[in-house]
């Protein structure tokens, strides 16, 4: 009982780092799309890259250990595809994706409020689609990570040279002059930092609980209540709950939390991009977020074509409100660390 309950406090101590870290690197696929576009760098994107590489390296370790370890894996196809796109525009007029959406309530934006409203609503309407045979049913796909075999231990090889290189790097780029025991509180993280935290503290939560992310989450308990899947643990909820208290506490502590409750036209926006990220995060199946911590570091068929389908959705959005608005807000991720949240 006590080595249970201490697992369990680790585990949403970790979930509560991953969101403490997502909310100082201010992570985002649509920052990382507007990046490329404003200002023809990287950053962002290569840390998403980053944080996968971190998630697979832990992952094969640990699923050589523990054999049963859960996974995400589905197959490739046209829905997926078509899911990723329909995510990528949602999260483009939405503003955010599924990470700055809980980052920006976190920072008193009651609005996103309205995002996950249209989010499980977006669900529920996935749920009607595949119940009439409209859209099919996701089917899963082999896990390719968890039985070792020449190419996977090829594959463990190159990510330890890698982490070798990367992991004294972060250490020896630290800021010059700053304190240690004030770095964990520095307002903004470097892209690379979160990626190490983020990264690590999610594989041992995959290994441990399998898809945690929380769109996976929303899109379970939607499901549930509609009387489509069997009930799953409430573990997740809470970890759903320890991650977005991570990022509240880290817009505390930087006095980032600034309370924003009077409604605007604006609000209509995100609760349409919200429902279009839930029905795209339904058919593909995951948001960006279960994605880059879950299936394409498990190296999942669909994963990184969704994720590019996405990436092709927010591309074309932010075109047609440039063209629209005359621009669109710059993201500068220059050093690694972006100067926007």
């Amino acid at each position: 009982m006590t080595l249970t309950l201490a697992f369990l406090v680790i585990s949403l101590a970790l979930s509560g780092l991953v969101g403490f870290a997502a909310h100082r690197a201010s992570f985002c696929t649509v920052k990382a799309v507007t990046e490329i576009l404003t200002t023809r760098r990287a950053f962002m994107l290569v840390g998403f890259a980053k944080t996968a590489l971190w998630v697979m390296l832990i992952t094969l370790i640990l699923n050589w250990i523990v054999p049963t370890a859960p996974s995400s894996s589905w197959e490739l196809s046209v829905q997926s595809l078509a899911g990723g796109l329909l995510f990528g525009v949602g999260a483009a007029i939405n503003g955010g994706c599924a990470f700055s959406t809980l980052t920006r309530l976190a920072g008193g934006r009651l609005s996103m409020l309205l995002s996950l409203t249209g989010f499980c609503l977006g669900v529920s309407g996935d749920v009607f689609l595949t119940s009439n045979h409209l859209v099919r049913t996701p089917t899963a796909a082999v896990t390719y990570l968890q039985p070792p075999a020449p190419w996977t231990i090829a594959l463990l090889a190159v990510l330890l040279l890698w982490a070798v290189w990367e992991g004294p790097r972060l250490w020896q780029t630290r800021p010059a002059g700053t304190p240690l025991w004030t770095l964990p509180l520095a307002d903004r993280y470097r892209l690379s930092t979160a990626a190490f935290l983020m990264g690590i503290s999610n594989a041992i939560l995959y290994a441990s609980y399998g898809t945690w992310a929380y769109t996976s989450v929303l899109n379970r308990g939607v499901r549930q209540v509609m009387g489509e899947t069997e009930t799953f643990q409430a573990i997740y909820w809470y970890l759903f709950a320890s991650l977005l208290a991570g990022m509240f506490l880290s817009a505390w502590c930087k006095r980032g939390f600034r309370l924003d409750w009077r409604p605007s036209k604006k609000w209509s926006l995100h609760f349409l991009g919200g429902l279009l990220m839930g029905l795209g995060a339904a058919m593909v199946p995951g948001g960006n977020d279960v994605l880059i911590l879950n299936s394409i570091p498990g190296l999942s068929p669909h994963a990184i074509p969704a994720y590019l389908a996405m990436i092709a959705g927010i591309t074309v959005a932010l075109t047609i409100m440039k063209r629209r608005d005359g621009q669109v807000p710059a993201v500068d991720c220059g050093g690694d660390i972006c100067t926007r949240d």
